[in-house]
């Protein structure tokens, strides 16, 4: 299960009813992992908030999701968001507050080397790698996050049936209006293409859009369930609010976007655009892409 972009307005401590009602359906399907693409919490915002506030905004976050993931039995892996921990200078007390309330809550599978939890990291569920980077910040990516990039897929990547790479910035501009909020690193789409990686998941745009680039790499925009929902380019209505359901099987993957309020209605993938323009070329809507091509697995 996929979340992303939970908080709600600045500094606040309060999560919509329908974040409640998210994490009641996805314990009740009963996932093998929920990772979250990030903005869990609302800072990066002037005045800076101080540090009883942003830790009574992640004592909430807690209650209200990571608990009762933990309680369920469930693994949780987090990426930090722009409102988490903002790479960019004068968020370093915010960046400081999300690592000590995650540093001790480390994931039940075990980390790779080169991880720096939470803020970067690679793990493997299954036979499925999973690489977290720090995407909080638009351009290109910061040196650390290209090393562990590269390193862990030049030493896992042969080994797995599915790689999966999560930033909180997306490649391409989904949503009107955050056209700019995009990662543009050529090392960072280089890398995805060399290694084959299957999805690049990522949040921030709040909208939901599955699609495939001309490299054959899928890139997985999810859609949020606080604050507000955003409209797709060229779209005139705002998405709505949603979680990701991702299957990944030996043969082959599904994906649905659950739908409040009740979270059992999906968005229809024909509701969406047929591509999106990007600085790259066309993202073209994933469910009219053709198969990629199936993977060698090393044992």
């Amino acid at each position: 299960m996929l979340i992303s972009d939970i908080n709600g307005s600045y500094g606040s401590t309060n999560y919509n009813k329908r974040v409640n009602k998210a994490v009641e359906v996805i314990i009740g399907l009963q996932p093998g992992l929920v990772i979250s693409a990030g903005d869990m919490v609302a800072g990066q915002k002037q005045p800076l908030l101080d540090q009883a506030n942003l830790d009574r905004m992640w004592a909430s976050f807690k209650q209200v999701v990571a608990d009762p993931l933990k309680e369920a039995g469930i693994d949780f892996i987090v990426s930090p968001g722009n409102h988490d921990a903002s790479a960019f200078p004068g968020f370093e007390l915010e960046q400081e507050r999300f690592r000590a309330q995650w540093i001790n809550r480390l994931p039940g599978l075990p980390l790779l080397e080169g991880s720096d939890w939470p803020r970067r990291y690679a793990l493997w569920l299954g036979k499925t790698l999973i690489i977290s980077i720090d995407g909080t910040r638009p351009g290109k990516l910061q040196k650390a996050d290209l090393e562990l990039l590269k390193t862990t897929l030049e030493s896992e990547a042969p080994k797995a049936q599915s790689i999966l790479v999560v930033s909180h910035l997306p490649q391409w501009p989904y949503a009107q209006g955050r056209e700019n909020d995009i990662i543009t690193d050529p090392a960072l789409s280089t890398l995805l293409a060399q290694y084959d990686v299957d999805f690049i998941i990522s949040g921030h745009h709040h909208v939901f859009y599955p699609g495939i680039d001309d490299d054959g790499i899928r890139h997985l925009a999810v859609g949020p369930l606080g604050g507000n929902a955003r409209k797709l380019v060229g779209q005139s209505n705002r998405e709505p609010f949603s979680f990701v359901v991702l299957d990944l099987l030996s043969e082959g993957f599904g994906i649905s976007a659950k739908r409040s309020p009740g979270f059992t209605d999906e968005i229809a993938l024909t509701s969406l655009p047929v591509k999106i323009a990007g600085k790259r070329g066309f993202l073209q809507r994933l469910d009219l892409a053709g198969t990629k091509h199936q993977k060698t697995i090393t044992e």
